[in-house]
């Protein structure tokens, strides 16, 4: 792996970790608030198809690029770019 590769992967990482604190933030919070029937309305929107489709649309780009690259360094960099990381105000 290159060093730009490298730096690619640690963004991505670091991208991830922040989204995985920022949802289990959130978790916590809307249990400590006791908000009724948060589970479940996550539930149905998770099982929403035009909203996981939505989704997946916003990353269609990013999917072409990993399949169709020969250079995964293009490919992470498409990846990464893609990903805006929102730090904590």
């Amino acid at each position: 792996m290159t060093r730009n590769e490298r730096k690619h992967v640690a963004e991505l990482l670091r991208t991830t970790e922040y989204l995985l604190l920022e949802n289990l933030a959130l978790k916590l919070l809307l249990e400590h608030r006791q908000v009724p029937g948060w589970r479940k309305l996550l539930d149905k929107l998770l099982a929403d198809k035009e909203m996981v489709a939505g989704v997946h649309l916003r990353f269609k780009d990013i999917y072409r690029e990993i399949e169709l690259s020969d250079s995964p360094s293009s490919a992470l960099h498409t990846l990464v770019s893609g990903i805006a990381l929102r730090k904590p105000h």
